[in-house]
């Protein structure tokens, strides 16, 4: 096996390269070595790669990824061999908190991570823990298998809200967690899903994944528009993967008494609510849900292998978010291009072997 590889590289916030390092080495023998086949750009990964940087410099970034495990420790977990085709949890929890100790290791207080707080996976080579990988079903490539990650992340938010068949809900903002979450509200029994972005393509495109109706927030008004699409009521959940203050707002305004809104779109700004708003958390009593991460704990469902299940069954289609497919040596203009919005964008994957 050849002793270098090509990786991305941040060595300081805008100053993103591929370079040329050492391939890594397995450590500890509960790790494997993965040959990196496709390798997910989270929306998080933005700002990190422009604004904010990583926790040491340089880091190779990227924790949404598939590969094939090429090498294995003495002591691996999970039944993992030479061979296999993997996903990769990137949450490297600490196992001693008081939160990995009821099982919400997502919590935890003292974790690693691939892609910020260690080397990740936009590289050929990555070295991770074997307790982390989950074996892809045969008829799920490595595209979708770098999908496994948002689409967690989208079913942990949905399971924050009491679901029932026939709810209704609404999602804000359709990036891939956004379509994502519209395709688990519908598969987990919501008989109307609105989309709301300000995107008429993104729109289109949700639904054909299974969104009733699409709103968008550029020529309407948002909550007037669910309202009158839900009878005058509101929706019973409303999911925020925008990431903006202003639908931060519209989420709460657009329930109905007793509604569910989750927040799990990052905002950078301070989020004002009007006080007709706050009334209306009181005097509907709506319950806000924080939504962060997904989780790979076995009870009472393990997030990871129900999204590789409905990817594998068809329910979760994750091809059509696909928007651009780079080579690693692609990545500065790659990371400008989205940061800047110079194009249209929805998931883009950066393929090692290109």
């Amino acid at each position: 096996m050849a002793q270098k590889m090509r990786a991305v590289r941040l060595f300081a916030p805008k100053d993103i390269r591929c370079v040329e390092v050492d391939v890594p080495h397995i450590e500890k023998d509960t790790q494997v070595l993965i040959k990196v086949k496709s390798c997910g750009v989270c929306g998080s990964d933005i700002p990190r790669v422009m604004v904010k940087g990583t926790y040491h410099f340089p880091t190779t970034i990227g924790h949404e990824f598939a590969g094939q495990i090429v090498d294995c420790g003495d002591k691996v977990k999970n039944n993992l061999t030479v061979g296999d085709r993997v996903s990769v949890m990137p949450l490297i929890p600490c196992g001693e908190c008081q939160y990995c100790k009821v099982g919400q290791s997502h919590l935890c207080d003292h974790y690693d991570y691939y892609g910020s707080r260690r080397d990740g996976a936009m590289a050929e080579y990555v070295v991770v823990e074997s307790a982390n990988c989950l074996k892809l079903p045969d008829n799920v490539d490595y595209e979708e298998g770098s999908f496994t990650d948002p689409v967690s992340v989208g079913l942990h938010a949905v399971r924050k809200c009491r679901m029932e068949a026939g709810k209704t809900a609404a999602v804000f903002g359709l990036g891939a967690i956004g379509f994502i979450c519209v395709q688990w509200l519908r598969a987990l029994g919501c008989t109307k899903v609105i989309a709301v972005d300000v995107a008429d393509d993104k729109l289109a495109l949700a639904k054909r994944l299974g969104a009733t109706a699409g709103v968008n927030g550029m020529k309407t008004d948002v909550v007037a528009a669910i309202k009158e699409l839900t009878g005058g009521e509101g929706v019973d959940i409303a999911i925020e993967f925008a990431g903006n203050k202003i639908t931060h707002v519209q989420a709460v305004a657009s329930c109905k008494k007793n509604g569910e809104v989750v927040y799990g779109g990052i905002t950078y700004d301070d989020v004002t609510y009007p006080n007709k708003v706050i009334q209306a958390i009181l005097r509907g009593e709506l319950t806000i849900h924080g939504s962060w991460n997904s989780s790979i704990n076995p009870l009472p469902i393990n997030e990871w292998k129900s999204g590789l299940e409905f990817m594998s069954t068809g329910q979760m289609n994750v091809n059509p978010l696909i928007t651009h497919r780079v080579r690693l040596e692609d990545c500065k203009e790659v990371f400008e291009m989205m940061f800047n919005r110079t194009e249209v964008f929805t998931k883009v994957l950066f393929k090692p072997e290109m």
